[in-house]
């Protein structure tokens, strides 16, 4: 019998053991992938090569909405292609238009970045979509979570939240 109940006391503090080392490994496995996103949005910031995807939209007027398809901007090559909604008031707009102000395909005019808080850092530039100057300001954390502030002439102000991710390649429509 005391064969027994050793045995199990010798089982039990090796599973007692195994769980620590566990709980250990799970803190190093997030320093880990941090430490990786770090390193990535890095390397995408120096490249001027990445992509943002938006999860929020907040318009200046109205609720916050989450995003749930898919949009994003992607800085490519010297040109942005953006594809983003929008809600707000716009001050000049063609008539009858009911496309997007924020979708659209043009060079990327004014490129600066800056060193921003905590190791981030803040990208602004400048594009002209059919009939507007749209500034892009990204706020971007070390980790590579983004809030895009958009201001235009002709449209009211709108943010959004996401991501900085590298560069996916958008599937061709046939």
């Amino acid at each position: 019998m005391k064969n027994i109940i050793l045995i199990m006391l010798l089982m039990f503090s090796v599973v007692a053991l195994d769980a620590q080392e566990v709980k250990k490994s799970k803190k190093e496995k997030r320093t880990e992938r941090e430490a990786k996103l770090v390193e990535q949005t890095k390397k995408l910031v120096e490249a001027e090569t990445w992509q943002f995807d938006a999860r929020q939209m907040l318009p200046a007027r109205g609720r916050s909405r989450n995003l749930n398809t898919p949009y994003n901007v992607q800085v490519k090559d010297g040109e942005v292609d953006s594809y983003l909604p929008y809600f707000g008031v716009a001050h000049s707009a063609p008539y009858g238009s009911t496309d997007s102000p924020m979708i659209f395909k043009a060079p990327v005019e004014d490129y600066r970045t800056e060193e921003g808080k905590k190791g981030g850092y803040i990208i602004k530039f400048k594009a002209k979509n059919k009939n507007d100057l749209v500034e892009y300001t990204f706020n971007i954390s070390s980790n590579g979570s983004t809030s895009l502030s958009v201001n235009s002439t002709n449209r009211q102000y709108i943010s959004y939240h996401g991501d900085l991710v590298p560069v996916k390649e958008k599937k061709e429509k046939n």
